[in-house]
């Protein structure tokens, strides 16, 4: 049986509703209606940078995935975008929730520049978009601990297993839970900066069926022959 790592974030500085962490649960439960030969785990990253290198490592060590993907949320952005670069760089204009902030700090020091996503991310954008759903591919997916858990991801899984990073924008729920505490768009945490009000929304049930499609997509890549 296959294992699914899918891993969400808690609220930060200026995003104080964070919906990953409810499209996970979702997304397991579709999962275990259409993938039931699919174990899926799913887990909670500190929104820090030192923290969610510890924890990462612990996680993939305890569940030894056959495929890893961690979500983030994205203020400012209107579809879900599937994330392709990460790079070897933390800086962020806004600190973490342990307080540190951090200026054009390698990741690894010894690493290479950038990792690309192993997700079939082209074979699904063309799949989903098809479909008519708000899906995007995406070059960036910041300097915050958002790229910064994508470069740990691809650095500790070697490229051996499917594994990337996929960004969501906030639901209707998560504004009114933010009560006027929400941030403009940071860019260095995946913000679309300059977005005009009102602030792009997506409901959690599509956000979770596009994830539910991109995840089935990926399962057909571990079918393939040489896969």
């Amino acid at each position: 049986m296959p294992t699914l790592l899918l891993t969400y974030f808690g609220p930060f500085s200026g995003t104080p509703s964070n919906p990953t962490g409810q499209v996970a649960q979702r997304v397991a439960q579709l999962l275990a209606g259409s993938a039931p030969g699919l174990s899926v785990q799913v887990r909670e990253l500190p929104v820090e940078f030192a923290a969610s290198s510890r924890a990462l490592a612990e996680i993939l060590d305890e569940v030894q995935p056959q495929i890893a993907i961690a979500l983030g949320v994205a203020v400012g952005r209107d579809k879900v975008s599937l994330e392709r670069v990460a790079i070897n760089m933390d800086s962020a204009r806004i600190p973490d929730n342990a307080g540190d902030q951090r200026t054009d700090t390698p990741i690894q020091l010894d690493g290479p520049t950038a990792y690309f996503s192993t997700l079939p991310t082209r074979a699904i954008f063309e799949r989903l978009t098809a479909d008519g759903l708000p899906l995007e591919l995406s070059y960036s997916a910041g300097t915050f601990v958002c790229n910064h858990v994508f470069y740990e991801l691809m650095h500790k899984t070697g490229g051996f297993i499917p594994a990337g990073f996929i960004h969501i924008p906030l639901s209707d729920s998560d504004l009114l839970k933010a009560k006027g505490q929400l941030s403009s768009p940071c860019a260095e945490a995946g913000g679309l900066e300059g977005k005009t009000a009102p602030t792009p929304t997506l409901a959690l049930d599509l956000m979770a069926q596009i994830l539910e499609g991109c995840i089935a997509l990926t399962l057909e890549t571990l079918t393939q022959p040489g896969a």
